[in-house]
């Protein structure tokens, strides 16, 4: 799989670096002006990470965003939010979610693209990746 069919057919998960993980599945979503979709997707796929018993850290990252959809974000479990005004695209919303990203699998969503995200095909691609490498196949 190359990088650009990744960025092209979200959800994707890939294993992350080196560092040693403090969860093993960080989620990042950016996203702008997507409204009160934000929540219930959000909130979703948080509900299906805990359902399955997966340590995960949501990362929400507004790029450009200018309806105030990141406010909706307080007090969901395990999700952490940036509204940098200095992430302008989608594309610095990634690196910066990349970047910030603890966990031992790194997957994406594209919510702008996909306002009916289904997180059970997220939790699938994570188990699927773990299955992958147990069998030493790269994903």
């Amino acid at each position: 799989m190359t990088i650009a069919n990744m960025i092209a057919n979200p959800p994707v998960v890939f294993p992350a670096g080196t560092l040693r993980p403090t969860v093993e599945f960080s989620v990042i979503i950016p996203f702008r002006n997507p409204g009160s979709a934000l929540r219930h997707t959000v909130q979703r796929i948080t509900d299906a990470l805990y359902a399955q018993n997966v340590s995960f850290q949501v990362i929400a990252v507004a790029a450009d965003c200018t309806d105030g959809s990141e406010l909706t974000l307080g007090g969901l479990h395990g999700t952490w939010v940036s509204s940098d005004p200095d992430i302008r695209d989608r594309g610095a919303a990634l690196t910066y979610g990349f970047a910030a990203a603890v966990g031992a699998w790194i997957g994406f969503v594209d919510i702008d693209a996909d306002t009916e995200v289904d997180p059970y095909e997220l939790v699938e691609c994570l188990h699927r990746a773990r299955e992958s490498e147990r069998a030493g196949v790269l994903v």
